[in-house]
């Protein structure tokens, strides 16, 4: 009878010793926990699943925006025509198609007539309307700075203060331009030079050798 005891005595000890182990293995190897509960086995995850990563937070610097340029820009503000012996102030409106490198504007000018002196009149000392459609390049399509060359042809009225006619022209202009571009809002400030050579006159200015038009405009965006 002892003999039997300390026999289930040894047993007892080894089965409470084991119990333990088997399960940190089993735990180990399949990710779960057994529990026995009433005789009935309760299988559950060891750990739980981790909550998935919360996106990213971007703040929004001051002035950045993604809007894209808008496709159509209205531009108005003063310029002034010259050849060189004063400047006739004026008002210059302009209108911009495109959202990439290359565009294309209609715009049109009238200014007062250059003042000069009797002994030195100006050609363009009455007044001086120019009608020019030009193909445009923009050197930097994003961003708030954007460098312009533009190349184009048109028409001028020329008023020289004495005799009055029309004749052909082509342009090259370099403008500068600053884009606010809001996030309802395409706004743009910009400041250029167009230079003007003249083309087929009639015989009134056929002497014109062409003139400098400066002008710094205020733009929106639709």
């Amino acid at each position: 009878m002892r003999t039997m005891i300390g026999r289930v005595s040894v047993w007892g000890a080894v089965v409470t010793l084991a119990l333990p182990a088997l399960a940190q293995a089993q735990v180990q190897a399949h990710g779960a926990a057994v529990v026995q509960v009433g005789g009935v086995e309760q299988v559950g995850r060891a750990y739980a699943e981790p909550p998935p990563p919360a996106p990213p937070v971007v703040a929004e610097r001051p002035g950045d925006s993604s809007r894209e340029p808008s496709v159509m820009r209205l531009q108005l503000g003063p310029v002034a025509a010259t050849t060189g012996r004063g400047l006739g102030p004026g008002l210059g409106v302009a209108a911009d198609f495109g959202t990439g490198t290359l565009g294309f504007r209609l715009a049109a000018a009238w200014t007062h007539g250059e003042p000069a002196s009797l002994t030195d009149p100006s050609p363009i000392g009455g007044s001086l309307a120019q009608y020019t459609g030009e193909l445009t390049l923009d050197f930097m399509k994003r961003g708030p700075l954007h460098p312009v060359l533009g190349i184009g042809f048109g028409y001028a009225r020329v008023d020289t203060g004495r005799v009055e006619g029309g004749l052909g022209v082509g342009t090259a202009r370099a403008a500068l331009e600053y884009a606010l571009l809001f996030d309802d809002a395409d706004l743009r400030f910009s400041a250029g030079v167009l230079g003007a050579l003249p083309g087929p006159a009639d015989t009134a200015v056929a002497d014109l050798k062409g003139w400098t038009l400066i002008g710094a405009m205020v733009g929106v965006g639709f």
